[in-house]
């Protein structure tokens, strides 16, 4: 009988398997750099401990927003796209780290059985993956969603991906031709691509090992510049969907509540926690700019961005990404126009599907402006009055009702005689 189990080096010569580790080795260090490179900056941020019952309270809205994608599947055609490609991804990725363990690590576990049903479930997810790249493709290159950004990188990574995954099946099906294995239609696709490459010279046995190098190459490239590129968010995206507040939208977080401060500590703290330079923003805000996808839906509901202002939500966050050094200011690469634009609806926050807090980023910013004298004059003498007679007019009380003198205008009062007493 037949032994069901993986033949992970099938006619791969010492040489080809020898360096596979070397490369394997050298996109694991350059991956790892890149990462404690963004690491390090996040790490230039003021330290703010992570709030667990945040955590805790956010599991439910994780499994909504990073599982089943409720916001992503809004627009249908690129949920459709982003939950294959995503799921596929994922599974492929699981499949790739049983490899090791069954191979690397001597565990036998992809044999029998179970082997029969991994081999199935990859090969399904491995055209999910598929259909999406070429959803995302179409969509591109049709350039039907105005939000999205069409630079050449973004084409790129898709190619990349779909190569990676056409050739996964271009192995298996060359493994499946030329041993002629009696189960090998499990793999449901694999089995259809050996039909028909077999015969085919460039794709027998000779030239397995290429292929298989090639795709090897492929692979460990794409792990390699992950952290230097936006696919950061891939890691990061979950990350922040766990860390960050629970409540996303309708309330604006304060540095410090005035009145819960003790005498002694209202003059300990520091007057107004504002941005001026990248080290001033929190490590969680600086790591948030990091799992940004660039999908742009916050800009597409931005009122002000909508609007001709010159503000644009996306761009202020991969502005601070881009620019993250921990001495440079603020206003080297964002003007306190684009600041001052923000009108703080929240629509940003509500539509960003990887839990950005861009009204946190621009207020803390926007602190900063006031700290550096910043401000438009108008906006400065209305926050002057605000703080002195409590309206921006900066009317006394006594006086706040002198605008409707000679229009007979009601006036609400509790005094006797109030109730039909008309404008002064």
């Amino acid at each position: 009988m037949t032994e069901i189990r993986r033949d992970t080096f099938w006619a791969i010569p010492f040489a080809y398997s020898s360096l596979m580790y070397v490369l394997a080795t050298i996109a694991l260090l350059v991956f790892l750099y890149g990462f404690y490179r963004r690491f390090r900056l996040w790490r230039s941020g003021r330290k703010v401990n992570i709030q667990w019952a945040d955590v805790k309270a956010n599991v439910s809205y994780f499994i909504d927003m990073a599982i089943k994608q409720q916001k992503i599947k809004r627009d249908r055609l690129f949920g459709f796209m982003h939950r294959f490609t995503s799921y596929g991804f994922v599974i492929l990725f699981i499949g790739t780290c049983l490899v090791v363990v069954d191979y690397d690590l001597g565990i036998p576990i992809l044999q029998g059985a179970f082997y029969l049903g991994y081999e199935a479930v990859l090969d399904v997810f491995g055209v999910l993956f598929l259909i999406g790249l070429f959803i995302a493709m179409i969509v591109r290159a049709r350039r039907t969603r105005n939000r999205l950004k069409h630079g050449w990188t973004d084409q790129l990574f898709l190619w990349l991906f779909a190569a990676i995954g056409i050739g996964g099946y271009l192995l298996e099906g060359i493994r499946i031709a030329e041993t002629g294995i009696s189960y090998g239609h499990w793999s449901i696709v694999g089995y259809g691509v050996s039909r028909l490459l077999q015969g085919v010279p460039a794709f027998g046995v000779a030239w397995y090992p290429v292929w298989w190098i090639s795709h090897a190459i492929l692979a460990f490239g794409l792990i390699a510049v992950i952290p230097y590129t936006k696919l950061l968010h891939m890691l990061l995206a979950p990350i922040n969907l766990l860390v960050q507040p629970v409540t996303r939208t309708g309330k604006i977080s304060l540095p410090y509540n005035l009145e819960e401060l003790t005498e002694e500590k209202r003059f300990t703290i520091a007057a107004v926690q504002g941005v001026q330079r990248i080290s001033d923003f929190t490590s969680w805000q600086l790591l948030s700019t990091d799992a940004c996808t660039e999908c742009g839906r916050c800009d597409s509901v931005c009122p002000a961005h909508l609007s001709g202002k010159p503000l644009a939500p996306r761009s202020i966050v991969t502005k601070i990404r881009d620019h993250m050094e921990p001495e440079r200011k603020i206003a080297t690469f964002i003007t306190p126009e684009e600041l001052q634009s923000c009108t703080t609806c929240g629509a940003c926050v509500e539509a960003c599907p990887v839990s950005i807090n861009h009204i946190d980023l621009i207020l803390s910013m926007r602190r900063g402006l006031i700290q550096e004298q910043i401000i438009e004059q108008e906006a400065e003498h209305a926050l002057m009055k605000l703080d002195e007679q409590y309206n921006v007019w900066g009317k006394a009380w006594s006086e706040r009702d002198q605008w409707s003198r000679g229009l007979n205008i009601p006036v609400l009062g509790n005094a006797k005689g109030n109730d039909d007493k008309k404008g002064a």
